[in-house]
Formats: C-alpha cells, sequence, structure tokens
C-alpha cells in the first residue's frame, strides 16, 4: 500500500501537498494536509489527529456525550490510508485527496468511524457465506450559487434562468454538457466508474449511476468521493451542486438508491431462478428489509430537511411495501435479465451517509434470508393512497425508534451507535431552537 502511494506521488511531480481526508459519522471528509516530503511520517503512522474529528455533527462541531472523547481526554489517533491511490483536487491545483482512515495508536480501528463499522459488518455478513454486489444511484441538484436564496441556474448556453418541472429532459444534458463531461473526467482521474449520468424530473437536477461491485466498502468510499467531486466540478463551472434530500419545495427530492444482489460462495446470485419472480431468498430479504424499516430510518433519512423528502407522489417512497418493477415502493425488484435479479432500495436521500446505507440494508437483508422472515404479499401500482401503513416522517420519532433499537445497536459498534443518536439529537436541538421570521410574523400580533 505505502510504495504504491509513493509511486503514486513520484508519477505526478506537479502534486506538493496530500489532504488527508476520513469520513465522520455522517460520511463527511475530515482531515488535515501535508507536504509530500512528509509521506514518510504517514508511512510511519506518525500523522496524528484528534479523536473528536471522527465525531462532529454536520457544522463540524463536536458532539457531545461522547464516553470514549471524556474518557481519554479527547487523544490523539492515527490517519492511515485506505489503500486507495489519492484522488487529485478539482479546485485546489497542486493538491490531491488521499482516502485515510481513523485508527487507535494500538492499532485497533477507531469504534467511532463510520468506515469501521461498515467492514465489520461485511465480515459478519460474509461469515454467513453471503457475498453482496452494489451499486448506487445518486441524484442532485444544480443550483445557483450567486444567489442568496436557493435559485436554479442560468442555462451556460442561453443565460437564462431555468425552472420548471421536466421529466428527463434532454436540454438538461445538453445545456450542462460541458459540466457533465468534466464530472466523467474527474471521476475517471479517481478511478470511480460512471455507469450513466441521466436528466431527472427537475431542472438541473441528475442522477450519476455508479458501476455495480462485489467490493462494498469500495462502492461506499466511490459515493462519498463522487458527492465531492460533483460539488467541486461544479464550483470550476461556476455552479453549486447540492445533495439535500428535497432543495427544492415544490420539486421532487434526491434519492441515494442502492441496487444489490447477493452471492453465494460458488458465485451465485442467490436472487435468480431463472424467472421474474426471483427466489424466496429474494422474498425473505426484502421482508428483512421491511421488518427493519422505521429502525434504520434514521440512517436514511439523517438530517431534518431529510423528512421534506418523504411525502407521497413524488418518486420517495413512503409506505411500508414491496414490488416488482414498481418506483412507487421502498424495496423495488427491478425487471430485466434474471442473472441481474436484484433488489433496488430507494429509501436513502442522496444526503445520506452511504456507509451506513449499505451496512443497514444488507444487516437487514441478510437476517431475512438467516431468519426465512416471511414477506408479506408484494404490490402493484402505485400504493400512495391505498392504506398501506407509512414510513416514519419526521426527525424525532426516527431518532427514538433507532435509539430504542436493540438490532440497531446490535449492527454498529457501541461508541458509533453512541455518537450517532447523540449527533442526531444535537441536530435537531439546533434546528428546534430557532424561531423563523414567518413563525413572529404569523403568531406575533395574533396571538
Amino acid at each position: 500500500m505505502t510504495s504504491e502511494i509513493e509511486s503514486w506521488v513520484v508519477e505526478h511531480p506537479d502534486i506538493d501537498t496530500l489532504i488527508l481526508a476520513a469520513p465522520d459519522v455522517n460520511g463527511i471528509m475530515r482531515g488535515k494536509s501535508i507536504q509530500v516530503a512528509q509521506l514518510n511520517k504517514l508511512i510511519t503512522g506518525d500523522i496524528r489527529i484528534a479523536l473528536s474529528t471522527a465525531t462532529v455533527d454536520i457544522l463540524g462541531d463536536d458532539i457531545e456525550g461522547c464516553s470514549q472523547i471524556k474518557q481519554t481526554g479527547d487523544c490523539d489517533v492515527v490517519l492511515k490510508p485506505t489503500g486507495r491511490a489519492p484522488v487529485p483536487s478539482v479546485l485546489a491545483p497542486g493538491s490531491a485527496i488521499l482516502p485515510c482512515d481513523f485508527w487507535m495508536e494500538d492499532g485497533t480501528p477507531v469504534q467511532t468511524s463510520c468506515r469501521h463499522a461498515l467492514i465489520a459488518s461485511l465480515e459478519r455478513i460474509t461469515a454467513q457465506g453471503l457475498y453482496p454486489v452494489v451499486a448506487f444511484e445518486i441524484e442532485f441538484y444544480l443550483f445557483d450559487p450567486e444567489q442568496d436564496q436557493l435559485q436554479h441556474p442560468l442555462s451556460p448556453l442561453s443565460g437564462e434562468r431555468l425552472y420548471g418541472r421536466e421529466n428527463a429532459q434532454i436540454n438538461d444534458l445538453e445545456h450542462f454538457a460541458d459540466f457533465l463531461s468534466d464530472i466523467r473526467k474527474n471521476c475517471l482521474a479517481a478511478d470511480i466508474n460512471i455507469t450513466s449520468i441521466n436528466s431527472e424530473n427537475g431542472t438541473g437536477m441528475f442522477e450519476v449511476n455508479l458501476e455495480h461491485t462485489n467490493d462494498v466498502l469500495l462502492a461506499a468510499d466511490n459515493a462519498v468521493f463522487m458527492r465531492r467531486l460533483i460539488r467541486d466540478t461544479a464550483r470550476s463551472h461556476g455552479l453549486g451542486a447540492t445533495f439535500m434530500a428535497k432543495p427544492f419545495p415544490d420539486l421532487d427530492g434526491s434519492g441515494m438508491h442502492m441496487h444489490f444482489s447477493i452471492c453465494d460462495q460458488q458465485d451465485k446470485n442467490v436472487f435468480d431462478n431463472g424467472e421474474p419472480e426471483g427466489t424466496q431468498g429474494l422474498a425473505n430479504a426484502a421482508a428483512g428489509i421491511l421488518k427493519r424499516i422505521d429502525e434504520m430510518q434514521l440512517i436514511m433519512a439523517p438530517h431534518l430537511s431529510s423528512y421534506r423528502r418523504v411525502q407521497p407522489n413524488a418518486y420517495a417512497p413512503v409506505n411500508k411495501v414491496w414490488g416488482y418493477d414498481n418506483r412507487s415502493v421502498p424495496v423495488r425488484i427491478p425487471g430485466g435479465n434474471s442473472g441481474a435479479r436484484r433488489i433496488e432500495y430507494r429509501m436513502a436521500g442522496a444526503d445520506a451517509n452511504p456507509y451506513l446505507v449499505a451496512l443497514a440494508v444488507l444487516e437487514a437483508a441478510s437476517q431475512g434470508i438467516k431468519e426465512n422472515i416471511a414477506p408479506v404479499a408484494s404490490v402493484e401500482g402505485a400504493c400512495y393512497d391505498l392504506g398501506y401503513p407509512t414510513v416514519v416522517d419526521n426527525m424525532r420519532d426516527a431518532i427514538r425508534l433507532f435509539s430504542e433499537s436493540t438490532w440497531a445497536a446490535s449492527i454498529l459498534p457501541s461508541l458509533f451507535y453512541e455518537a450517532f443518536v447523540n449527533c442526531k439529537r444535537q441536530e435537531l436541538g439546533i434546528f428546534e431552537a430557532q424561531v423563523s421570521q414567518l413563525e413572529v410574523d404569523t403568531y406575533r400580533d395574533r396571538c
């Protein structure tokens, strides 16, 4: 691993700075920079950072109530490369981002690292003889960064402000062709394979599809770095890109759809029986996900604004059901070649942490298979208004259900579970402490 990094540095003499980056509890990269001349210190494990770096909230503030931080006085931990090559920075010439993770001084994983949490989960799942294959699809909106209020971008071709709700509008693909081309180029430089970029249901809204892989950790890494590369590429074009789950209240929200199949030890897809309906194992996996859908909702919708997306008739699922080739359900079985029979989980917003999304979905699905959980009947047609039970649609209840879940506590390291719950309570508290101008205008002179 270290020799490969050294070789990369030699092959890129224009790079003089390495930005060491590891994901915090929200999947946001945190770290520090070093000069290439200090590479040997990184290799020997002499680059340290505060333990609390992994446990900060969405604003970058320390999460209160993290027991390990208190017990150690916020000790130093070691930043170690993950083994992935540096990713050239889009906005900082001469710099490259080096993917890292947090390790304790004694060589054990930091238990508040979401990346280490996923690694431990995958070890449990593969010990059952189950080997997942995963691909992410992530949606985002472009916006005009020159405006104080969130607005759609100006067309690079006409200079006119774009607006409206258009399904698969190819005009957007033409207007933003240079930007989209640079996304592909920058992701290719980062060894991230994009299979397609689609125009979605809102102006300046796109979906990027990543290549499927049996390396689930790599899939999550790619999703995190791709989001950063898209934001940076947008800035280089004078645009803004946001992965907020619902940036425009009158338009569809942005999702993170996770496609997965599971192979056995003979590399056979356990969901495929050669028929459209798939195997009993597929139905059991779907049932396992639906059993835990409320307990893992805080992972799928981790922020207050995430719940603006959880509403019917807006291509976001709200009912606890599953179905075949049905985009109104959270657990969708896509059609097509039976050899690629898989589940698409559509509940997560684009703002979710990919490491935790993969962990929770695969843990729930594997439990469904292991325990042979019986599924309810699959549904046909749009199910929004048919009376099916609905998922949790607010952050307060999601926090309560997650914090009361023995299952959620069992699939995460105890220190990460503690930090994540405290993080979400702290985040909700920030917003609940605010009094909006609309609230003042509505009630001040009427009550």
